[in-house]
């Protein structure tokens, strides 16, 4: 399953609440906010107004699954098909 794991700290929740997904899951656990779907999770950049520096640095967490798209305009993590 697809996750994304979102510093908590209020530079970073935009990340977690542009998140969208099928079934979307949103928890806190250890300082992190966990992003979790059954199917694909995309970011759009535009959905978050961040700076640069933060946004290239929203995947610091971690996550989960195959990393399909990671620019200027989209996070989008997708099922690692293990």
């Amino acid at each position: 399953m697809p996750a994304i794991y979102v510093l908590d700290v209020p530079e970073f929740a935009p990340v977690a609440e542009a998140a969208t997904g099928e079934d979307l899951s949103l928890t806190r656990r250890s300082g992190y906010f966990k992003v979790s779907s059954p199917g694909p999770i995309s970011v759009r950049r535009a959905d978050t107004d961040l700076v640069d520096a933060v946004w290239f640095s929203a995947l610091s967490g971690g996550y989960a699954g195959a990393l399909e798209r990671f620019d200027g305009d989209l996070i989008r993590v997708v099922p690692d098909g293990r």
